[in-house]
């Protein structure tokens, strides 16, 4: 007999989404919509629970309305939903810590424990944020306990000497699944020794995660490995033909207008699109490349974007009466210099610039 569950966290119901502008509070309907997902994926797949390893709130004092979705949607189904505190939605401020009446269906750690659920063959190990000096003594197979041991965690694994957790209290614990939260991209760390991974978010909370969100169907059984299979829960993703940070690649060599690379950029953008654009090549056109209004225009039309300017600029050239005097004021003063003119150079360009209506 195995056991199947789904595991998500990070979901952050209620954030603002200040740098998302007027796009913020469609956006913030996305979270529910990942974790109905999430929750239609569970019932997909007859899974025996569903996980949320932290962060179900983006902080305390979430609205109401964030709380009630929640609780509903725990409610409408009829496997448990297993929860922890997050660092953001920690316990001794935790929305459902302040409700007299909690859905049978959820079962709510507010601090580290070790709990059989009924009618399940899995002890689950609750450690949520803030009991970290907890974590090594409740981290170990309880030779005792139920078929199958789960821990639930939020923390951070060390990267460059940082992180809330530490690689060996997991090494040896011997557990058969560790569903960690608080990182919002998916990531394995099972090489430690033990199936144990970050589920990640599971819609868009920062455009520099992976993308679209996942959940993890993770699959236990007795004879064989765990099998952890990510699936599709966010709408947010990268444009087609970006590498797996988002990143998508325009040379810029075979335009000489603004609206011309405007017409290569806008099919590639929804208003689920989450893009970092990096302009290379060579600019050659009478007319600067104006990256301020280039965002203007490509941002009103996705969720999120980014430009990074890795082009080459091709010097402009005097076409007015006023460029062709300031020209000759530039070359008299240069050769009166005695030495590198580069900044001299920088400036008449950026004159240039200017006078054709380029903003600093």
């Amino acid at each position: 007999m195995g056991l199947r569950l789904l595991h998500t966290s990070d979901v952050h119901l209620g954030r603002a989404f200040g740098y998302l502008g007027e796009r913020a509070e469609t956006h913030r309907l996305r979270l529910k919509q990942a974790l109905e997902k999430a929750y239609r994926i569970a019932q997909d797949h007859e899974c025996d629970a569903l996980i949320i390893a932290g962060d179900l709130f983006d902080r305390p004092r979430v609205e109401l309305e964030w709380v009630e979705f929640a609780l509903s949607l725990i409610a409408s189904v009829s496997f448990p939903t297993i929860v922890i505190p997050g660092n953001h939605d920690p316990a001794d401020r935790h929305p459902f810590a302040e409700r007299r009446s909690l859905p049978h269906q959820l079962r709510f750690y507010p601090h580290a424990k070790r709990e059989r659920l009924p009618a399940l063959d899995v002890e689950i190990i609750a450690c949520p944020a803030g009991e970290d000096r907890r974590f090594q003594t409740l981290l170990k197979r309880d030779p005792a306990g139920a078929p199958y041991q789960v821990a639930v965690v939020h923390g951070s694994m060390p990267t460059a000497g940082e992180g809330t957790l530490r690689r060996e209290w997991f090494r040896d614990c011997q557990l058969d699944y560790v569903a960690i939260g608080d990182w919002h991209s998916p990531q394995d760390f099972s090489e430690i020794g033990v199936a144990c991974w970050y589920s990640g978010a599971p819609e868009m909370i920062m455009p520099n995660q992976r993308l679209p969100g996942v959940a993890l169907l993770v699959e236990l059984s007795d004879r064989s490995r765990p099998q952890i299979t990510p699936i599709q829960t966010g709408s947010a993703h990268f444009p087609e033909g970006a590498d797996s940070s988002g990143v998508v690649e325009v040379n810029v060599s075979g335009h000489n207008s603004l609206t011309s690379l405007l017409e290569t950029l806008r099919p590639i953008l929804d208003e689920t699109t989450v893009a970092r654009i990096r302009l290379t090549g060579r600019w050659d056109s009478g007319v600067p490349l104006d990256l301020e209004v280039l965002y203007e225009a490509l941002s009103v039309q996705c969720l999120w974007v980014w430009m990074e300017p890795a082009f080459r600029s091709v010097g402009l050239a005097p076409q007015t009466p006023f460029e062709h005097a300031l020209a000759e004021v530039y070359q008299e003063c240069k050769a009166r210099m005695h030495g590198d003119a580069e900044l001299l150079d920088s400036a008449y360009q950026q004159a240039l610039y200017l006078l054709r209506g380029g903003r600093l």
